[in-house]
């Protein structure tokens, strides 16, 4: 009796952390129909461009991060952020046609290794959204985030506009 009870217990176990974390519901090809393309580009804004100090870590924009800037920049997307728990970011820097080397909005969208790491990062970047709601936005599904932020607060209704605009192509994926 009690061997069964531990192996029922055990398989339960195995069935419960297997469930979490091979099951993802969003993988890299994801990113591919979540990223801003020319026509989501706000009026005025243009892919911004990425002044030598930076190209060391930031190769190009949009780009899909390596695992340098991965691991260089997590921590500066949102506080406590663990790179190790995450497998993708796609990052788009928008800038003012006036200064383009600006980043006056920014889209990250950050691909989760599993849910499990999907929800405790998602906690974090909820909390810093929570802080910075007048310049940030979130939108999560399962393990992916799009996370928007805006240096000029005028400028909120454009990252509001986009995180629609993702929102949407999350609904056809």
């Amino acid at each position: 009796m009690k061997k069964t009870t531990i192996i029922t217990l055990t398989l339960l176990m195995v069935a419960m952390v297997f469930n979490d974390t091979a099951f993802t519901r969003y993988t890299a090809d994801s990113i591919d129909k979540l990223k801003l393309v020319n026509t989501d580009v706000p009026e005025g804004y243009v892919y911004g461009k990425i002044p030598g100090f930076a190209q060391k870590v930031l190769k190009a924009n949009p780009w899909s991060l390596d695992n340098y800037a991965i691991r260089r920049l997590t921590p500066r997307i949102y506080p406590g952020g663990d790179y190790n728990k995450i497998d993708k970011i796609h990052m788009t820097i928008l800038a003012s046609r006036d200064n383009p080397y600006g980043d006056d909005i920014v889209c990250y969208i950050i691909l989760y290794r599993d849910n499990y790491s999907a929800k405790n990062e998602i906690v974090k970047i909820n909390e810093y959204v929570g802080y910075n709601n007048d310049r940030s936005i979130v939108v999560t599904r399962d393990n992916m985030a799009v996370y928007f932020c805006v240096d000029d607060i005028t400028n909120f209704h454009y990252i509001r506009n986009l995180a629609d605009v993702v929102e949407s192509r999350f609904e056809y994926l």
